[in-house]
């Protein structure tokens, strides 16, 4: 449809150049320069979008090119990672990450334990001596934590 008022139009730009007494070289100029809008405007259309397929956009609901209007917000700057983080962010992203470590060292810890039996006699015995008394508190400091983030998120 856009190609066809494009086409009309140069065929017009075209009759009128030979109205006006124009020499058939500006006609064609002006013909030809209606041509290259006709392609650039058809290769604009036909560029991949986000989604990478090399059609035109359809135009209807979620197949649309068009972009929304731009947010200029703090608290989405906030969620989204585009503005400093708040204390409670902060303290969020800490306790996060020590659960993590927690997390990491109660799984080698009772990898460790489990696999103690099958090391030398003194692997085995700092196991039975240090890393399986720590085992429990450990566990528990984890679950306490995380116990503790959950009421605090909850509420």
């Amino acid at each position: 449809m856009f190609t066809q008022q494009l086409t009309e139009r140069a065929a017009r730009l075209a009759a009128r150049a030979e109205e006006e007494g124009s020499s058939g070289a500006a006609a064609a100029a002006a013909a030809e320069a209606a041509d290259e809008v006709a392609a650039e405007q058809l290769l604009r259309r036909r560029k991949p979008g986000k989604g990478g397929e090399g059609k035109a956009s359809s135009g209807g609901a979620g197949g649309s090119g068009k972009q929304g209007p731009t947010v200029i917000s703090p608290i989405r700057d906030q969620v989204y990672g585009g503005g400093p983080l708040t204390a409670e962010q902060r303290a969020e992203n800490t306790v996060v990450a020590t659960l993590a470590v927690l997390f990491f060292v109660i799984l080698a810890e009772g990898i460790f334990v489990a696999g103690s039996g099958f090391m030398s006699e003194g692997l085995d015995q700092f196991a039975q001596d240090v890393v399986f008394p720590a085992f429990t508190p450990t566990l528990g400091l984890f679950l306490a934590i995380s116990t503790l983030y959950g009421l605090w998120k909850a509420s």
